[in-house]
């Protein structure tokens, strides 16, 4: 099979170094020809140039949200029916109608998002081996069929990602809402709150594993705050109102409050 990944980053740099271990045709483009070096050099694709978008079976859309969506506005004369187009963006409600809309008639659409990751960006520190064990989830898209799904499933399957789920995009934009993008800004709210000298003298396994995520790549999570605002907006508030419980129980001298809120944590992270 013939796979275009358009956008060498590190996400899409690592599927195409995946893809291409699994034996799939691989070709690719980057804005910079500098990752396009790198990407044949490393030998994780067979050719670069957009000319090879026309002839790929699938085409991995490897930008930001927005940027996908102008890549296929850009790029329409290159799409041809009968071809798969998926994505690997963060957010799925903002962005999809907006590519069903452009995308030439009979050309196929059917999103997901790799739930995997690293601090750094860029195709120099691409590891497909990040993949392995992680979720993968399918948001289809009114252009999908049965048959594109499971090919992009295929291609979950062979980046050895562990759990697949297919999802719609509006439930997928309200879990990923509560369990990465909270976590990126309460992350982020702790570190800039840090008013110690010392702190780094300090630090022990909690506070790493905490604010290990708040060394964030600024372009990408503020694109993916406010594609998703309404629903991060919500956590937020139901976080505080969480936070506010445990300040309580404090202000309150209330132990039996505060060690309840423990128990609760407690199981229900064991049921995870």
């Amino acid at each position: 099979m013939k796979v275009f990944v358009a956008g060498l980053g590190l996400i899409g740099g690592s599927y195409a170094e995946g893809l291409t271990k699994k034996g799939y045709e691989v070709y690719g483009y980057n804005r910079t020809k500098q990752s396009e070096t790198i990407a044949l050099d490393r030998g994780y694709i067979q050719k670069a140039g957009l000319e090879y978008l026309t002839l790929s079976d699938v085409v991995i859309l490897g930008f930001y949200p927005q940027l996908n969506v102008e890549f296929v506005k850009t790029h329409l004369n290159l799409f041809r029916p009968g071809q798969i187009v998926t994505d690997v963006a963060g957010t799925k409600v903002e962005m999809i109608p907006q590519i069903e809309s452009i995308l030439p008639e009979g050309v196929i659409y059917v999103s997901h998002h790799p739930m995997a990751g690293r601090e750094t960006s860029g195709i120099e520190h691409a590891n497909y081996h990040m993949f392995k064990g992680a979720n993968y989830l399918i948001t289809p898209s009114r252009r999908s069929t049965p048959e594109a799904i499971e090919i992009i499933r295929q291609i979950g399957k062979d980046l050895s990602f562990k759990k697949i789920t297919i999802i719609e995009p509006i439930r997928h934009d309200e879990l990923i809402g509560f369990t990465s993008q909270l976590p990126h800004a309460m992350a982020v709210a702790l570190v800039n709150s840090d008013r110690y000298e010392e702190t780094s003298s300090f630090t022990g396994d909690s506070f790493r594993d905490l604010t290990r995520i708040a060394m964030i790549n600024e372009v990408l999570w503020t694109e993916l705050f406010f594609e998703n605002k309404s629903i991060l907006i919500d956590e937020i508030q139901q976080f505080e109102l969480e936070l506010d419980k445990i300040k309580k129980a404090l202000n309150e001298n209330d132990k039996d409050a505060l060690a309840k809120l423990f128990i609760q944590s407690t199981k229900k992270r064991s049921t995870f």
